[in-house]
């Protein structure tokens, strides 16, 4: 049996399921040490949540450059959409002004 308390090194080895029987024993009759554990175990999940949320949470790589290659793309072709309107509507208004009389002369 342990005659003094584990260091943190110990605890968290024996947090990782390291068999280390004396500090079981320890670890049960101590009410220092639960404290201690459990802040450690604490600690650690909430830095491994941390991990895993930034990690999956984190936008996907190039992101950025994506989302500005979309929008010129899209304005690129709204601008080209522009140009053709521009051209039938002014074919239209030339076969207008052609072909539509002066409601005189009908």
């Amino acid at each position: 049996m342990i005659r003094r308390h584990p260091s943190k090194k110990v605890l968290r080895a024996w947090l990782d399921l390291e068999d280390l029987p004396d500090v079981d024993e320890h670890v049960l009759t101590c009410e220092r040490c639960s404290d201690d554990l459990e802040a450690l175990a604490g600690a650690e999940a909430d830095s491994s949540i941390r991990r895993a949320l930034e990690e999956v949470l984190a936008p996907p790589t190039g992101l950025a450059e994506r989302i500005e290659q979309g929008v010129v793309r899209r304005l690129d072709s709204r601008r080209v959409f522009g140009y053709v309107a521009d051209l039938f509507g002014a074919g239209l208004e030339t076969s207008v002004l052609l072909f539509d009389q002066p409601e005189d002369e009908q």
